[in-house]
């Protein structure tokens, strides 16, 4: 396999100061338990709220139509404690803050899709369904696989749209069940305190192509969602208005041969693993691809506009290596334009859920480490340690932050600045794959929001 370069860090500068209550005293500092259910991201409210989307660990399921997904959104803080939850037969997927403090949540069921607008309270003010009758005709490169092409999501997953504030308005990116990746923007208009959504325009970003399911041979739990994480996109807005929809690549999903087919810019070598970025700007106008080649298995669960670029995040296996699961990172800059890729490794398996700028050219990253894979299969240990670390200027771990951790997977999934404070939400006493195989019961996590001092 290839080898990844050492990196140096783009220098990006994040917000900083202090806020404060009505009585000039600083609010407490954050530290939201979410029993049962784990924090899966979480955004920041104001000076003391947040909204947390959280999930319920589920079984295992490889029949079809895809499985329904347990999901709710958690609006917390001072005066807070309201909770969003789908109506019967829709999964809440992802959600989206606006500057407002309204909500943009998507619901889906196996083959259709919902946007829904919350106040602040999460009372739905509003709901339109995400239709798209342009979907059967997006272009198709058929390498014998299954699709659905008048659905508006993959069959095996329900777990495959992505949501973004444009301000007021609403970025969206999804796999239809053509699996081809298609973008939107939709503006919203209030109207007597309900408001509608309008879709101003659709972009294709990758066409139609066959993807393949990955199953487990054994198991009770797919521990980080690997088995459905080449389905997934990934979708990201900066403050200008500009957007970045990424697609995780692998033989699976054939991501670079469907992409080479239909744009026809290539490298000299199509890789098999990594991820495509592709930019569009407000008006929906591709501004052009980029090739992230990690030579190897890769897995990619977040993008992240930073200031004047982009960042991915996700996990990367070595060959060769005791364990073999480092995390993984991409840069690149304000013009799409790749800078560098590295892995992060700290203790035995590692996997990095989230990235964000710090000053001086440090990032901060969140995951998970000291947890084990089968070098042959999917299969993830029972016990895993929290990952929120500093990385410097040059790439290197310059400080880990403690969190509170038991027996069990404990992931850090999401952070989150504002205002000079830092947010993460997470899992505590998670399951691994086969930690529920004989006792169902154990198919459980404890989640959380909590405020860490600023590095």
């Amino acid at each position: 396999m290839k080898a990844l370069p050492t990196l140096l860090l783009v220098a990006l500068l994040a917000a900083c100061g202090g806020g404060g209550g009505s009585t000039g005293e600083p609010p407490p500092p954050v530290d939201h338990a979410v029993p049962g259910r784990f924090v899966l991201r979480v955004a920041a409210m104001g000076t003391a709220g947040h909204v947390a989307l959280t999930e319920k660990p589920q079984p295992y399921r490889d029949s079809l139509p895809s499985a329904p997904i347990d999901r709710r959104i958690h609006i917390g803080g001072p005066g807070a404690g309201h909770v969003y939850t789908p109506p019967e037969g829709w999964s809440l997927i992802d959600m989206a803050l606006h500057p407002s403090g309204e909500i943009s949540a998507v619901l889906a069921t196996h083959r259709a899709l919902r946007l829904v607008r919350l106040d602040t309270q999460a009372r739905e003010l509003t709901r339109a369904e995400l239709t798209d009758p342009a979907t059967p005709l997006d272009p198709y490169y058929d390498q014998g696989g299954i699709k659905d092409d008048t659905a508006m999501l993959p069959l095996h997953t329900r777990d495959a749209v992505r949501l973004a504030a444009l301000g007021e308005d609403l970025a969206v990116a999804l796999r239809t069940g053509r699996h081809a990746v298609v973008a939107y923007r939709y503006g919203y208009t209030a109207q007597g305190g309900h408001g509608r959504y309008v879709q101003h325009w659709r972009s294709l970003v990758e066409p139609g192509t066959t993807v393949m399911a990955r199953y487990l041979a054994g198991g009770s739990h797919d521990a980080y969602g690997q088995l459905v994480n080449h389905f997934q996109v990934l979708l990201a807005a900066d403050a200008h208005g500009g957007i970045a929809v990424a697609v995780p690549a692998a033989p699976h999903n054939n991501a670079f041969v469907a992409h080479a087919a239909h744009f026809g810019s290539v490298p000299p070598v199509l890789p098999d693993h990594g991820a495509i970025v592709t930019r569009l700007d407000g008006q929906g106008r591709n501004l052009g691809a980029a090739f992230v080649d990690t030579g190897g298995p890769t897995q990619v669960f977040a993008l992240r506009a930073l200031g004047e670029g982009w960042a991915l995040a996700g996990r990367h296996k070595v060959a060769g290596q005791a364990g073999g699961w480092n995390g993984f990172a991409a840069w690149l800059d304000g013009a799409g334009r790749l800078q560098r890729h590295a892995v992060l490794h700290v203790e035995e398996d590692d996997v990095l859920f989230d990235i964000a700028a710090l000053p001086d050219g440090r990032h901060l990253v969140a995951g998970a480490t000291g947890y084990r894979q089968n070098p042959a299969g999917a299969s993830i240990s029972d016990d895993g340690a929290p990952l929120l670390a500093v990385l410097d200027a040059q790439g290197r771990v310059a400080q880990r932050l403690a969190l509170p951790a038991g027996p069990g997977q404990n992931p850090v999934r999401s952070l989150e600045g504002q205002g000079g404070r830092w947010l993460v939400g997470g899992m505590r006493g998670g399951p691994g794959t086969h930690t529920a195989d004989a006792d169902p019961a154990r198919l459980r996590a404890d989640g959380y929001v909590r405020e860490v001092p600023a590095p």
